[in-house]
């Protein structure tokens, strides 16, 4: 188990968040908890033992959603600290171990989803918006992104259609997950209801029955690489 303090933490995170703002970061149990945190950030923020409690009150209700990244959280997690910049208020950091350094995953507070695309997206989908308002790596975007960063892939290539995704005009591909290179997980908005795709400039497209039972496996193969 990694052993380092909330100032070691923070400025290991500081070259990924330093273009927030002034950084605040605090691994729990936090004594002092500052105003406006969510009822059950405080909770887990304040508790005796935060690792066991972040994942009773955020994650173990949505077992069934996400099986195999949730029972990774319950080998691999170590820490949970609070960081707070001028850019995101709050966020819940989980810090793991790989290779005897950390690495973290950041979890947003919850919030209203304010994206007219919300509306056509399978309900257990939007369910994930119940545990965080997104939850991705630091520094990369894998996991699930906050619903103000979604995007269609006609933000990345100039022309209509690609080869990435043949036959789908790229701005009706929406973007929930990002692998950090060239691999994206989303929808197809054109059709009704909405089809689960992953692309990716290497492979060919592949279709995706079930987004999220695709975004957990995922996410759980990279926890479980970890050592």
């Amino acid at each position: 188990m990694i052993e380092m303090t909330s100032k070691e933490l923070r400025e290991d995170l500081l070259e990924f968040v330093e273009h927030e703002g002034k950084i605040r970061f605090a691994l729990a149990p936090i004594k002092r908890l500052p105003k406006g945190l969510p009822g059950t950030w405080r909770n887990i923020l304040g508790a005796d033992d935060p690792v066991k409690t972040v994942l009773e009150e955020l994650w173990f209700p949505w077992r069934d959603l996400l099986p195999e990244t949730i029972a990774q959280l319950e080998e691999k997690l170590q820490y949970i600290g609070l960081l707070q910049t001028n850019q995101v208020p709050f966020s819940l950091v989980y810090v793991f171990e790989d290779e005897e350094e950390p690495i973290y995953s950041r979890g947003y507070p919850c919030q209203p989803i304010e994206r007219d695309e919300a509306e056509k997206l399978p309900n257990h989908f939007l369910d994930l918006y119940k545990i965080h308002n997104g939850w991705t790596d630091i520094p990369g975007p894998m996991g699930w992104l906050p619903s103000e960063y979604w995007f269609d892939l006609g933000v990345l290539y100039e022309e209509e259609y690609s080869e990435i995704i043949p036959d789908v005009r790229l701005k009706d591909f929406l973007v929930i997950c990002n692998s950090g290179g060239s691999g994206f997980l989303g929808f197809d908005l054109s059709k009704s209801p909405p089809v689960g795709l992953l692309c990716s400039e290497k492979e060919p497209v592949q279709v995706a029955p079930d987004v999220v039972r695709t975004l957990d496996e995922w996410m759980a193969d990279l926890l479980e690489d970890l050592t």
